[in-house]
């Protein structure tokens, strides 16, 4: 299934049934949809970065959320495009800091920027970064 409209997401996010939940984090959707759903649900924007199909450019649009959770979410997901993490890397959350800092996909530049962060836990997640990724860093 494809959700098709807004309302179809919102009803799975909000639905009782597990498997509908799970549709709701799974299922795609066409990019006029996402942004309907981004723009006039803004309680759902958490659940549309939770989905595993959406767009890199809604994301980018997330990436700029003012609720952190959010921005978390994004920093968390697997596939999450560099230089989405790039952005995110200047975050003024403590909580998506860290989250870039430990991820695989962040670009060498942003975590040698956390590696100077106030909080304790991003510098060692952006120091470990740095040794496991040493080839890249010499290479640049």
């Amino acid at each position: 299934m494809t959700i098709k409209t807004a309302a179809d997401f919102v009803r799975l996010v909000e639905s009782d049934d597990p498997e509908e939940r799970q549709l709701a984090a799974w299922d795609d959707a066409p990019l006029p949809v996402w942004k309907s759903v981004i723009e006039n649900y803004p309680d759902m924007r958490f659940w549309v970065a939770h989905n595993r199909t959406t767009p890199a450019e809604i994301l980018r649009t997330l990436a700029g959320d003012s609720d952190w959770r959010v921005r978390h979410r994004i920093a968390s997901r697997a596939s999450c495009p560099g230089e989405i993490l790039e952005m995110l890397s200047r975050d003024s959350h403590d909580s998506v800091a860290s989250a870039v800092a430990g991820h695989p996909r962040t670009p060498v530049a942003a975590i040698q920027h956390l590696a100077d962060h106030p909080w304790n836990q991003v510098r060692e997640k952006a120091i470990r970064q740095l040794t496991e990724r040493a080839d890249e860093v010499d290479a640049k």
